[in-house]
Protein backbone atom coordinates (compact mmCIF):
# COMPACT_ATOMS: atom_id res chain seq x y z
CA UNK A 1 0.00 0.00 0.00
CA UNK A 2 2.83 2.39 0.83
CA UNK A 3 4.35 1.76 -2.61
CA UNK A 4 1.11 2.79 -4.31
CA UNK A 5 0.97 5.97 -2.23
CA UNK A 6 4.58 6.79 -3.15
CA UNK A 7 3.80 6.34 -6.85
CA UNK A 8 0.73 8.58 -6.55
CA UNK A 9 2.83 11.23 -4.79
CA UNK A 10 5.48 11.06 -7.52
CA UNK A 11 2.85 11.32 -10.24
CA UNK A 12 1.10 14.18 -8.46
CA UNK A 13 4.38 16.02 -8.02
CA UNK A 14 5.31 15.52 -11.67
CA UNK A 15 1.92 16.76 -12.78
CA UNK A 16 2.20 19.85 -10.59
CA UNK A 17 5.67 20.60 -11.91
CA UNK A 18 4.48 20.48 -15.50
CA UNK A 19 1.24 22.30 -14.73
CA UNK A 20 2.44 25.79 -15.60
CA UNK A 21 3.76 24.63 -18.95
CA UNK A 22 0.53 22.77 -19.64
CA UNK A 23 -1.54 25.84 -18.76
CA UNK A 24 0.50 27.96 -21.20
CA UNK A 25 -0.17 25.41 -23.93
CA UNK A 26 -3.89 25.30 -23.04
CA UNK A 27 -4.07 29.08 -23.39
CA UNK A 28 -2.23 28.92 -26.71
CA UNK A 29 -4.56 26.18 -27.98
CA UNK A 30 -7.61 28.21 -26.95
CA UNK A 31 -6.30 31.33 -28.69
CA UNK A 32 -5.46 29.40 -31.86
CA UNK A 33 -8.90 27.78 -31.97
CA UNK A 34 -10.64 31.12 -31.45
CA UNK A 35 -8.55 32.66 -34.22
CA UNK A 36 -9.32 29.74 -36.54
CA UNK A 37 -13.04 30.03 -35.79
CA UNK A 38 -13.01 33.78 -36.54
CA UNK A 39 -11.11 33.21 -39.78
CA UNK A 40 -13.40 30.40 -40.89
CA UNK A 41 -16.48 32.48 -40.09
CA UNK A 42 -15.16 35.47 -42.06
CA UNK A 43 -14.00 33.42 -45.08
CA UNK A 44 -16.42 33.89 -47.93
CA UNK A 45 -16.20 33.50 -51.68
CA UNK A 46 -18.32 34.32 -54.69
CA UNK A 47 -19.39 30.67 -55.04
CA UNK A 48 -19.91 27.73 -52.75
CA UNK A 49 -16.69 26.28 -54.15
CA UNK A 50 -14.64 29.40 -53.39
CA UNK A 51 -16.17 29.69 -49.92
CA UNK A 52 -15.26 26.06 -49.26
CA UNK A 53 -11.66 26.65 -50.35
CA UNK A 54 -11.29 29.81 -48.25
CA UNK A 55 -12.79 28.20 -45.16
CA UNK A 56 -10.55 25.15 -45.59
CA UNK A 57 -7.48 27.39 -45.85
CA UNK A 58 -8.44 28.95 -42.51
CA UNK A 59 -9.02 25.47 -41.07
CA UNK A 60 -5.61 24.24 -42.27
CA UNK A 61 -3.93 27.37 -40.89
CA UNK A 62 -5.56 26.61 -37.53
CA UNK A 63 -4.24 23.04 -37.63
CA UNK A 64 -0.74 24.37 -38.33
CA UNK A 65 -0.99 26.80 -35.41
CA UNK A 66 -2.01 23.99 -33.06
CA UNK A 67 0.76 21.73 -34.34
CA UNK A 68 3.30 24.48 -33.65
CA UNK A 69 2.06 24.63 -30.05
CA UNK A 70 2.74 20.90 -29.76
CA UNK A 71 6.24 21.38 -31.17
CA UNK A 72 6.93 24.18 -28.69
CA UNK A 73 5.32 22.77 -25.56
CA UNK A 74 4.95 19.02 -26.12
CA UNK A 75 7.21 16.40 -24.59
CA UNK A 76 6.42 13.21 -26.51
CA UNK A 77 8.64 12.57 -29.53
CA UNK A 78 5.92 10.72 -31.45
CA UNK A 79 3.40 13.51 -30.85
CA UNK A 80 5.99 16.00 -32.11
CA UNK A 81 6.48 13.91 -35.25
CA UNK A 82 2.72 13.91 -35.80
CA UNK A 83 2.67 17.67 -35.30
CA UNK A 84 5.37 18.13 -37.93
CA UNK A 85 3.47 15.83 -40.29
CA UNK A 86 0.35 17.93 -39.67
CA UNK A 87 2.28 21.08 -40.58
CA UNK A 88 3.70 19.52 -43.74
CA UNK A 89 0.39 18.08 -44.96
CA UNK A 90 -1.65 21.18 -44.18
CA UNK A 91 0.93 23.44 -45.82
CA UNK A 92 0.54 21.38 -49.01
CA UNK A 93 -3.24 21.50 -48.63
CA UNK A 94 -3.19 25.29 -48.35
CA UNK A 95 -1.02 25.55 -51.46
CA UNK A 96 -3.42 23.33 -53.42
CA UNK A 97 -6.45 25.33 -52.30
CA UNK A 98 -4.76 28.64 -53.17
CA UNK A 99 -3.76 27.27 -56.57
CA UNK A 100 -7.37 26.25 -57.17
CA UNK A 101 -8.61 29.70 -56.12
CA UNK A 102 -6.15 31.42 -58.48
CA UNK A 103 -7.18 29.15 -61.35
CA UNK A 104 -10.88 29.76 -60.72
CA UNK A 105 -10.80 33.48 -60.04
CA UNK A 106 -11.46 33.05 -56.35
Amino acid sequence: MAQGKMEQDKMGHAAKGAGGHHMMADEAFMASMQSMHRSMTAAKGGTVDATFAKKMIAHHEGAIAMARIELEHGADAQAKQLAQKTIDENTRGIAALRDWLRAHGG
